[in-house]
């Protein structure tokens, strides 16, 4: 019975071994297969280098935290507002559309929209396809990697989490919304200030 027992584990370990594919060659074949994430090295696969060349559009550009914190504190537009987002956030992707109708609607003198993206400098190229891929037509700015400290200057606590939207009128009124909105929760949070 031992004996039995002994073959079948060496068999079934053997099985496993085989399924599991552990070789060199694998590897790779595996690896293009994944989706793309922040958990993955942070370069594209040549199926999204290809989408990406193809893709049309702006590229997002990278700028200190400092310098990000200047733009919106020195901006004189009517209105300023300021959609945080990652590249996995679908929610935020759709925010950044209602918020772009409702620019094209009032005009860029008077609301100005700022896209800040939030992922890691590494992940550049997948910013910039998701960013053409969706049209997103306005600035779109990518923080470079920070110990996220500035974040406190947006809003005390403020984790990065996102969606987030940050509004500022000329008259100085800011407020922060670390969470999903909709179109018209947008709209009517937008259209008094825009007055």
């Amino acid at each position: 019975m031992t004996n039995r027992f002994a073959i079948f584990l060496s068999v079934f370990a053997l099985f496993a071994f085989a399924a599991c594919g552990n070789d060199a060659s694998n590897s790779t074949e595996h690896e293009g297969a994944l989706p793309h994430n922040m958990e993955q090295s942070g370069n594209t696969s040549e199926a999204e280098n290809d989408e990406l060349a193809a893709a049309s559009g702006k590229s997002a550009t990278l700028i200190a935290p400092s310098d990000l914190l200047t733009k919106i504190k020195s901006d004189t537009t009517g209105l300023l507002v300021v959609n945080f987002w990652k590249t996995d956030c679908l929610k935020c992707i759709q925010m950044q559309q209602a918020m772009q109708e409702l620019q094209n609607k009032s005009g860029e003198n008077k609301l100005h929209l700022l896209s800040v993206n939030l992922d890691e400098e590494k992940m550049a190229n997948g910013v910039n396809l998701v960013l053409r891929k969706s049209g997103m037509a306005a600035e779109v700015l990518q923080v470079k990697d920070s110990d996220g400290k500035w974040r406190n200057d947006i809003s005390g606590g403020w984790q990065g989490n996102v969606p987030a939207v940050f509004i500022k009128s000329k008259d100085g009124i800011k407020q922060f919304y670390p969470r999903d909105l909709t179109a018209e929760e947008l709209g009517a949070m937008l259209q008094p200030l825009l007055l």
